[in-house]
């Protein structure tokens, strides 16, 4: 993929983007993150199973990476984190 240098670009490469991904949406459909001067985009998917296989189908088409954790995974993190800020106490995410 090339660098997307303006809003017009974004917009087309989240089109192509969501009509690929779409059948692994689900009812919700996907989200397509397109930052400019880039050469990725962010996918996000309903849930982790879909997310799982549209990176083995599409992998052929698009370099795919799993770049951050799910929805869940992130909440569960913020929570622990919160919870240790009430007890007065730091943690240090090791996943990164």
């Amino acid at each position: 993929l090339s660098k997307i240098q303006s809003e017009a670009e974004v917009d087309i490469r989240r089109a192509e983007l969501e009509r690929a991904f779409r059948k692994y949406g689900g009812q919700q459909g996907v989200t397509c993150i397109v930052p400019t001067n880039t050469t990725f985009a962010f996918v996000e998917m309903e849930n982790e199973r879909m997310a799982d296989l549209a990176m083995q189908e599409m992998s052929g088409t698009y370099k795919i990476n799993r770049a951050r954790w799910s929805r869940h995974e992130a909440l569960q993190e913020k929570r622990a984190t919160e919870e240790a800020a009430k007890q007065g106490k730091t943690t240090e995410s090791s996943a990164w």
